[in-house]
């Protein structure tokens, strides 16, 4: 069982608005019928025939359950600025005296991500974690057989990182997010055809599940407080599952997070977008922060990004001539909310071709030739669609911020300090990292204007125009 206690804002009568602190409890029994957290994550040990992880390597999954739930279960609406939330968790571990050495750290990381405000208190556990039962349904998988794990989205860089790892002959456990079950469909599919592709490499898929339903009340009722669709911490949750596994596999096995550079800087469109609302998931000073507190617990695996100095369009042309990526690539998913095609009566999931990710995505086939993936085809990127959802959640917000990134970009794309100044808005960088990020901002911003360009002339143009990029900087797009 795990606390959370949250500050909610609330009006009064007279519509004064003032915060009350709230407890809310989640369970996390192990009888999966008693708990108001769904989760199959015993699967991560369980499938190499383990009664159990060990004992720190199991806190640190606790707390990235306990973190996502509060993160998922908690609604930023109710927050001053309708972003920022005060959250305190009362977490049970194993292994206390090591969390509460790096309490401070931890904190601080959790709050980086997720844009929150985090208060941690550790008390003393000696309960282990579903430990009661071995594997008797599946085949047991031989950790002999790995030296290495890495996450699997089934998303388009998640993709090419395998591609990349089996290119490299890295006898690889894939570990992936059982998020709905279309999405794990895709992933099985698309780990299927790898699997035939690489024959002679090691590869193993294990997906997992953390659903967390609603949370009670001190006195057993539901708190019904909604649901949060951010989900920011989401990926400390996915790399806690994939430590554990390192963990099993040996010592100082690497856990691999493959993702384009371009994302993980995280350079905001806009200045309303400097805080959470795009993501941190591989920006340098996170994984830096993470890898020390895995470190200073005594867990010894490193968590890299062998894409951080990548674009997205560097990244597809490294794999463009091989037969499983032109069968598979425009199957993968980069889209952020791919089930909303149902809406427009199109079978999900399907790239949306309009949000952050996917603007991203078509900018990156077209540096090396066709996109044959299938968007939903209701949109065109053009001025008529940014007129029609012109709202500040609408389909358009994303283009409309990534066009006034372009305009910034053309005016600025000269002056080396204004770059680097964007580039350093989450923090510190040292001077060899500004210098590649520098480089890699520079191409994959030629690569966005390229899918401007290209759209503009496919789709009745008015893109440029609508943000009134006049001759001038016209010219510098030719």
């Amino acid at each position: 069982m795990f606390n959370v206690w949250i500050n909610k804002q609330v009006e009064d009568s007279i519509g004064d608005r003032r915060f009350e602190q709230n407890l809310v409890v989640f369970n996390l029994f192990d009888k999966n019928n008693k708990s108001n957290v769904k989760t199959d994550v015993e699967q991560l040990w369980r499938r190499f025939g383990f009664q159990s992880l060990s004992n720190i390597s199991e806190d640190l999954l606790i707390i990235a359950i306990s973190v996502f739930c509060a993160d998922k279960r908690i609604p930023r609406k109710d927050t001053f600025d309708n972003w920022t939330r005060n959250i305190t968790l009362h977490l049970p571990v194993l292994e206390v005296e090591k969390w509460i050495n790096v309490k401070a750290k931890l904190e601080e990381t959790l709050g980086f991500l997720s844009g929150d405000k985090w208060t941690i208190k550790f008390r003393k556990s000696e309960n282990k974690f579903r430990a009661n039962k071995k594997n008797t349904k599946n085949k047991l998988i031989d950790k002999a057989r790995f030296n290495s794990v890495s996450l699997f989205s089934g998303g388009l860089d998640s993709f090419c990182g395998a591609l990349t790892l089996l290119d490299r002959r890295e006898n690889t456990c894939f570990v992936g997010f059982r998020e709905y079950n279309l999405l794990t469909s895709r992933q099985n599919e698309l780990f299927d055809e790898i699997d035939k592709a690489y024959p002679s490499v090691s590869k193993e898929l294990i997906l997992f599940n953390v659903n967390p339903l609603s949370p009670l009340k001190v006195d057993g009722e539901k708190a019904r407080l909604g649901v949060e669709s951010s989900s920011r911490s989401r990926s400390f949750l996915f790399l806690a599952g994939a430590v554990a596994i390192a963990s099993i596999l040996g010592n100082r096995t690497p856990v691999y997070i493959p993702e384009n550079g371009f994302i993980g800087i995280n350079v905001p469109l806009t200045d309303s977008r400097n805080g959470s609302c795009s993501t941190r998931t591989t920006h340098p000073i996170f994984l830096k922060s993470l890898n020390q507190i895995l470190q200073e617990v005594g867990l010894n695996h490193t968590i890299q990004n062998f894409y951080w100095d990548k674009s997205k369009g560097q990244i597809v042309a490294e794999h463009k001539d091989k037969t499983v990526f032109k069968k598979n690539a425009p199957r993968t998913l980069s889209c952020s909310h791919p089930c909303l095609s149902r809406y427009d009566k199109i079978k999900p999931p399907c790239n949306c071709g309009y949000c952050y990710p996917c603007l991203i995505r078509r900018a990156s086939f077209l540096a090396v030739g066709t996109d044959k993936t299938v968007y939903n085809s209701k949109y065109k990127l053009n001025a008529e669609f940014i007129l029609k959802y012109n709202n500040l959640q609408g389909k358009a917000s994303d283009l409309k911020a990534l066009l006034f990134s372009i305009r910034r970009y053309l005016k600025h794309k000269d002056d080396a300090d204004y770059i680097r100044a964007l580039l350093v808005r989450q923090g510190a960088l040292s001077y060899d990292k500004l210098i590649a990020y520098e480089r890699l901002y520079h191409q994959s911003m030629k690569e966005l204007i390229e899918m401007i360009k290209q759209e503009d002339a496919k789709n009745g143009g008015g893109l440029l125009d609508y943000l009134g990029i006049g001759d001038k900087e016209h010219a510098q797009l030719s």
